[in-house]
């Protein structure tokens, strides 16, 4: 599911290739949905008001035959899907720690997957963003990490998720973005050949 519109996509992937001019450092930028697929949840929810309303339905108003209450319930059941999938709500009950642990877990699936942890210098930087969760991390790799001290890269997620309040998603990536880049530039300038090996565009899913 898309998480970005294409004009939020272009200024996150512009900042991106701005940021790396300046620097050997890879930086990619993920903005999930979701870390956790809740349609799971959002089934369970539809099936219980299902059996709900053809157990409860007929019992109460037994005048209705049975093939009715049947449809009613299928359609309440579709209904109770979409608004869980829809709104998130299979997440609202989880419990934070969950949420957060699965946030993590999706964020380092991200690195991995998209090679984050294979450059040159060992110095990839990941924004990662997950929209349903409100959750936020820099994950930075060994050469990076050993650079740059923890509070520094804490300090750019604070201020993310304070533009975030007053700016578009996509401008608050930007300049979270520039903040990554300026410390890497620091720390690993660019080099003459200063070849890009993950793409710019942001990471949806």
């Amino acid at each position: 599911m898309v998480t970005l519109t294409r004009q939020q996509a272009d200024r996150i992937e512009a900042a991106v290739k701005e940021a790396e001019s300046r620097t050997s450092s890879e930086i990619a930028v993920s903005v999930l949905r979701s870390s956790n697929d809740d349609r799971f949840m959002a089934a369970i929810a539809g099936a219980l008001i299902f059996a709900l309303v053809a157990g409860i339905g007929p019992a109460i108003w037994w005048n209705i035959d049975r093939l009715t209450w049947t449809g009613v319930a299928v359609v309440a059941a579709l209904v109770v899907f979409w608004l869980c999938d829809r709104f998130d709500l299979g997440l609202r009950c989880l419990p934070a720690r969950l949420l957060v642990k699965d946030a993590r877990r999706a964020a380092r699936a991200i690195f991995l997957d998209h090679g984050l942890d294979n450059t040159p210098g060992r110095n990839a930087v990941l924004l990662f963003v997950s929209r349903a969760e409100h959750y936020v991390e820099i994950l930075p790799d060994h050469a990076a990490a050993a650079a740059v001290a923890p509070e520094q890269w804490a300090g750019i997620v604070n201020a993310f998720r304070q533009e975030m309040r007053r700016k578009d998603l996509g401008e608050a990536a930007a300049s979270a973005v520039a903040a990554i880049g300026k410390l890497c530039a620091a720390h690993f300038p660019a080099a003459d050949v200063n070849a890009d090996h993950v793409s710019n565009r942001p990471i949806e899913s």
